[in-house]
């Protein structure tokens, strides 16, 4: 083995497909272009999140610092997707408010992309498993 074998930076920047599926399950021919947890992007936004999170922790009024939360996590999670299958353009502002409205797609995107075996694992031909 090498040192490279280890890598995981570029492959996770590159992004893979995660297909979506309606709220009851059944699946689609839409998608969304996921960036890995060890993308440079992600990890700059995970460190912007933390801050924020800091910053978040002296405000008085609860109910401004959960909304100020909620929109920061919504972008942690966008830092993930690089883009989709609608035909609507692909926007940060159109982005947030599908993750915003479909709070099950963001739960999806957050595994997806913290699965390393979906970026670098050996994909197998014999099993009916995906």
């Amino acid at each position: 083995m090498k040192p490279s074998d280890f890598y995981t930076r570029a492959k996770a920047n590159e992004g893979e497909r995660m297909p979506l599926s309606l709220p009851d399950g059944t699946p689609t021919d839409e998608w969304l272009l996921i960036r890995g947890v060890d993308s440079d992007q992600f990890r700059v936004a995970l460190d912007e999140f933390r801050r924020d999170l800091l910053a978040f922790a002296s405000m008085k009024d609860e109910t401004e610092k959960s909304d100020k939360t909620e929109q920061a996590r919504l972008r942690l999670n966008a830092a993930l997707i690089i883009g989709w299958s609608f035909d609507a353009e692909f926007s940060e502002t159109a982005l947030l408010e599908f993750l915003r409205e479909s709070p099950y797609i963001t739960a999806e995107v957050d595994r997806f992309a913290s699965d390393r075996r979906r970026f670098f694992g050996k994909r197998s031909t014999g099993s009916a498993k995906a």
